[in-house]
């Protein structure tokens, strides 16, 4: 696991059901109904700067679980990866339990302190999360009858990477302990203890780069060009922008979570 990864789940969050701002009645009527949903994923993060920039792209068949992959850094381009899938992707969404149409990754917003939420008059809904890491938006709308979309676009800032790894730490610890899948519970639970080793490699690969700044400023031979390495280190601490979206449909394909689900 990298750093990008744990980064890269601020383009999963969503909502948080305790933070709205929006009337129960109004947010239902604007959420998937309770039923079984498949769900198809699209989505693409990227490191605009500095360079090499790359850009992932991701597809997930809700059908059977096959996720297409492509990833793209500098001038190298992996093409498409397929990778075969364990089965459709599905969610429960259990009578009179909103958090359900919310999704599991509203747990992630836990702790940002500054979110809002509307619902249009068209029924569309836009929550807003101002995190210390970065800003989320959520939109959802209904397509038609039995399918919804869910459209999350993130954010984060760049700023010292310790402590974008220390603002993870409680995000971490909410989901490695109420996660609503096992295996998210024990991703979590991976991730955060990785977090110290991560922390330490950091902070390594920076002091290797403080000393061929000084290396540099020492060798250089005019003003402008000490000037230039001063600028350039006073850059070296902060942590890549990143920006994310990912689009997810959500497909009713039956009225109970049974296995076998009546239409």
């Amino acid at each position: 696991m990298t750093f990008s990864v744990i980064r890269s789940s601020l383009a999963a969050m969503t909502l948080l059901a305790g933070g709205m701002a929006v009337a129960a009645p109004a947010l239902e009527q604007s959420l998937p109904s309770p039923g079984l949903y498949r769900l198809d994923s699209a989505s693409t993060s990227s490191m605009p700067a500095p360079a090499p920039a790359n850009r992932v792209d991701t597809r997930v068949d809700g059908a059977n679980g096959d996720i297409v992959r492509r990833e793209r850094v500098g001038a190298g381009d992996s093409g498409e990866k397929v990778y075969e899938g364990k089965g459709p992707v599905t969610h429960c969404i259990r009578p009179r339990r909103i958090s359900d149409a919310l999704y599991s990754s509203a747990v992630a917003l836990a702790s940002c302190p500054d979110q809002s939420s509307q619902v249009g008059a068209d029924g569309v809904l836009v929550h807003t999360a101002n995190c210390p890491a970065g800003v989320v938006t959520l939109t959802i709308r209904r397509i038609d009858k039995v399918t919804w979309e869910y459209d999350t676009v993130s954010a984060t800032r760049a700023s010292d990477p310790a402590a974008d790894l220390a603002w993870m730490r409680p995000v971490l610890e909410r989901e490695a302990a109420e996660g609503k899948t096992a295996q998210a519970r024990a991703r979590a639970a991976q991730q955060l203890l990785d977090l110290p080793r991560l922390q330490r490699e950091l902070a390594e690969k920076q002091v290797k780069v403080n000393v061929e700044f000084s290396k540099a400023l020492r060798n250089a031979k005019t003003p402008r060009e000490a000037e230039a390495v001063r600028a350039a280190m006073a850059k070296s601490g902060e942590s890549v922008a990143t920006q994310a979206r990912q689009r997810v449909r959500w497909t009713r394909i039956g009225n109970s979570c049974a296995v076998n689900p009546g239409g």
